[in-house]
This record gives C-alpha cells, sequence and structure tokens, in this order.
C-alpha cells in the first residue's frame, strides 16, 4: 500500500490606524522556507484520513488541495522515513464520514469554497475527535465549533490588511470591484468604520468599458473637456487644452484580478499624471501568477500569498509552472500537521509556508500575507 501511495505521489509531482510602513526587503530574500526543526517522529500520527469534497469533472485522482498535501508529504517521508497509514474520503462519494473507522487517526479536513458541500462536511464533523482534527478551509465558517483546530487561508483577512495600509498613505480614495468580488460597498464601510474616512468613488470593472473612459468619469476629465470647450465658444478662439483631474483623490483600491489591474493601472497613470497610490487586493479567482518585472503594476502595492509571488521554492517545487492556492493550501496543510504534533513547544516557531508567514498563538494559527510593492521592476517587501 505504501509502495502504491508512493508511485502515486511521484506520479503527481511530475505532472503537476497603522503607521506607514517603511521596512523594504528585496526579491532576494526567501519568502518560503522549512522550519529548522528534528520532528520527533514517534509523536507523529501513524494514521491520517484527509476528508474533502470534489465534484470535479476532470477525472483527476485528487483535487489540487490534496496533491498540495502528497507533494509535502512525499518530500518528508523520503527524507525522514515517515510512512504514515493515510485515508482518502471524498465526501462526494461517501457521505458523512461513514467509512472513517480508527477513531485515534489524525484527521484532515479540506472545506474550501471550490469544493465543499455545508451539508456533508457539517455531518462529517459532528463524527471527528475535536483534539485529533485540523480543519483547512478558504472562508470563514461560522459553523466550524471553535474547538477545533482550524487553519484559515482567507481573502476577506488579506483585503482588510490592505485597507488598513492603505490608511497611512490616504484620506480619501475611491474604490474599483469586480463581478466577482461585488465588495466596493463592503470596502467603503469598512473603511467609515475603521477610520471614519470616506470613499470619494465606487466602480464595479465591466469589461465593455474601456479602462480610459473609468478613470475619465472617475476623475472627471470630461467635465475639464467641458469647460474648455465652453470658453472657446465665448473666446472664439481654440485654447491648447491638457484635461484636469479632480485632486482631491489620493489613492485607488482595487478589488479585482491581477490581469485586470494590469489594464487599469496604466489608465490611470495616463490619466491621473500627478501620481496616485494605488492598492490591488486580488479577487482570488484566477490563478494568476505576478511576473519577475511587472511593468503594468509599477507602483502598485498589493497583497498575496508567497507562492503566486517570483520566489525561490522549495527544492521539490522548482519544476512547478502551473501554481495555484489550493495546491499552495494543501502543501502547508500537512506541515502544520508535523508542527502540531511532532514538536514540543509552538510559540518561538514561525513557518514561512507557500500561504504565507504561520505563527502559533495561545492554541490559535495565524498567517499573513506578504505587502509588496513593485518599485522600478523591483518587488519591495513591506512585512
Amino acid at each position: 500500500m505504501k509502495n502504491l501511495l508512493i508511485g502515486t505521489i511521484l506520479l503527481l509531482v511530475s505532472c503537476s490606524g497603522n503607521p506607514k510602513i517603511t521596512i523594504e526587503r528585496n526579491l532576494d530574500e526567501l519568502l518560503i522556507e522549512k522550519p529548522k526543526i528534528n520532528y520527533k517522529l514517534n509523536s507523529l500520527p501513524k494514521d491520517i484520513n484527509v476528508i474533502y469534497f470534489s465534484d470535479s469533472k476532470i477525472q483527476e485522482t485528487f483535487p489540487t488541495e490534496v496533491r498540495g498535501l502528497l507533494t509535502n508529504y512525499y518530500s518528508f517521508s523520503k527524507k525522514n522515513q515517515y510512512f504514515p497509514n493515510i485515508k482518502f474520503i471524498n465526501l462526494k462519494k461517501v457521505n458523512s464520514c461513514s467509512i472513517i473507522l480508527n477513531r485515534e487517526a489524525f484527521n484532515l479536513v479540506f472545506f474550501l469554497k471550490d469544493s465543499s458541500d455545508y451539508k456533508s462536511f457539517e455531518l462529517c464533523l459532528n463524527k471527528l475527535s475535536k483534539r485529533g482534527t485540523l480543519i483547512i478551509s478558504d472562508f470563514d465558517v461560522q459553523s466550524i465549533p471553535s474547538n477545533f483546530k482550524t487553519f484559515l487561508i482567507n481573502r476577506n483577512d488579506d483585503k482588510y490588511e490592505l485597507i488598513r495600509l492603505m490608511n497611512s498613505y490616504s484620506n480619501y480614495a475611491m474604490v474599483i470591484d469586480n463581478e466577482v468580488t461585488k465588495d466596493k460597498y463592503e470596502i467603503g464601510e469598512f473603511w467609515k468604520e475603521k477610520f471614519n474616512k470616506e470613499m470619494a468613488e465606487y466602480k464595479t470593472f465591466n469589461k465593455t468599458e474601456s479602462s480610459q473612459a473609468i478613470f475619465s468619469n472617475l476623475l472627471l476629465l470630461n467635465q475639464s473637456v467641458k469647460r474648455k470647450r465652453k470658453l472657446s465658444r465665448i473666446i472664439s478662439k481654440d485654447l491648447d487644452h491638457r484635461p484636469r483631474a479632480r485632486e482631491d483623490i489620493d489613492a485607488l483600491f482595487l478589488s479585482v484580478n491581477t490581469q485586470e489591474a494590469r489594464s487599469l493601472k496604466p489608465a490611470l497613470d495616463y490619466s491621473y499624471y500627478e501620481g496616485m497610490n494605488v492598492f490591488l487586493a486580488n479577487d482570488w479567482e484566477e490563478e494568476v501568477q505576478f511576473l519577475k518585472t511587472d511593468k503594468d503594476l509599477e507602483g502598485v502595492i498589493s497583497i498575496e500569498i508567497p507562492f503566486m509571488l517570483p520566489t525561490k521554492l522549495p527544492k521539490e517545487l522548482k519544476a512547478f509552472k502551473d501554481k495555484s492556492r489550493n495546491f499552495a493550501i494543501g502543501y502547508d496543510a500537512f506541515e502544520i500537521v508535523l508542527l502540531l504534533e511532532g514538536t514540543k513547544s509552538l510559540n518561538k516557531i514561525t513557518y514561512k509556508g507557500l500561504t504565507g508567514k504561520i505563527t502559533f498563538k495561545d492554541k490559535a494559527i495565524i498567517r499573513k500575507s506578504t505587502i509588496f510593492r513593485i518599485k522600478n521592476g523591483v518587488y519591495e517587501y513591506l512585512n
């Protein structure tokens, strides 16, 4: 069974208010690095249940998050000769965890937005031991009891962290969301509630409208053109004129995907030639990676999990090209199991994971994505 599992993994691997932050570090710094720990192998689980819900129409052996977990498992087992009995339970095929027989097994439960069935997961939780269970989720789940260990990878947490940073740069901002996020008013409410500041303008990015037209309307450039035409008629003479943008807005918050931001930022630069602070919270809908030199995002301050950035990766991941957040989530989930079960004290441990910097405090698992700015083609890491 173990040889079959290792063979499967080999196949998968081969196929696959706050003060303004002034700390600046360059691309050479390791954003991803495993903790240098000699794990107590005898304390690690001998049996692991990997529970997930996969309704994918693509005929794959495992969903992406499970493949991420297996990649890390294979790397660790190869070095340390750690071979637990792993049972894979797809709740799409087996309702309510009915085949879980070994109550001593450690349970890894993937409760992700794009692969979840709430009813199946809620029924399953009632059958699991709270002591030996880690629930991995990429959104806030109110139905998860607080006494379960939970590894939360939440876009909203990243978005709010970026808004807090924007507070140091801006007093009067505008926000653009898209059809996926639909959160422009939520962002405005958070901005108002936390910092008592108003959003100047709200806009949803529409692919049928040009980026240039969007900023022409938001920055009142059309009104500047109208004033010029009116004055020209009054004096009966054509005037040299450069449209003037409104000057009261000092920042733009983008809640869109990276590709859309690459269209909007150059259009803003063209319209608002004085320069404006731009903050980007990716919508997490598409797996668009940041480029080593992202010229269209010059000057943008953003937040992202390290795996989607052009940073150095662990040896076993250097061949990976199609990066995804779910793969990163699964990879980090296995490392967290090792830390929870194979170490005496977690208080001073920091794991630079694929999903961010992970620390442990008062039995809570705390994750922080990377905040960065692209300046002159170089990534400056701000946290």
